[in-house]
């Protein structure tokens, strides 16, 4: 099964509920998925299936790069400075967002998702 039907109820649903998306092929066969959703609500309902599919986020085939019309507003990214003590979830809650959107918007600079250190600069989607 190729990672474009593993996850086909996920783009289903993104073209149900009017998200526009391109696809693209990350260099190590990862499917990237870059759109916009029209609400809050379309954004969260793809991020549910994606983990219905991919429990806890962990194969690492798909980069789910999803903004909303407000998004661009605000600049559409934050940075956010590791303190002692932090993990992804626990900064992801902080923003109101899925750990794994850190994750992928910051797979440059991180190797390994429970690997962060105090003092590393992570980009945080908006």
């Amino acid at each position: 099964m190729s990672v474009q039907e593993k996850y086909q109820s996920l783009l289903e649903l993104a073209n149900a509920n009017g998200t526009t998306y391109e696809l693209t092929e990350g260099a190590d066969g990862t499917l990237i998925v870059t759109g916009m959703a029209p609400s809050a609500e379309a954004k969260e309902a793809l991020w549910n299936e994606y983990e219905r599919l991919d429990p806890e986020f962990r194969t690492g085939d798909l980069i789910l790069n999803i903004s909303t019309g407000g998004d661009a507003a605000g600049g559409g990214m934050h940075t956010y400075t590791v303190e002692s003590g932090d993990n992804l979830t626990k900064i992801g809650k902080k923003y109101g967002i899925q750990w794994k959107a850190i994750w992928d918007h910051n797979r440059d600079i991180l190797n390994d998702p429970d690997k962060i250190y105090p003092g590393q600069e992570l980009k945080i989607p908006m």
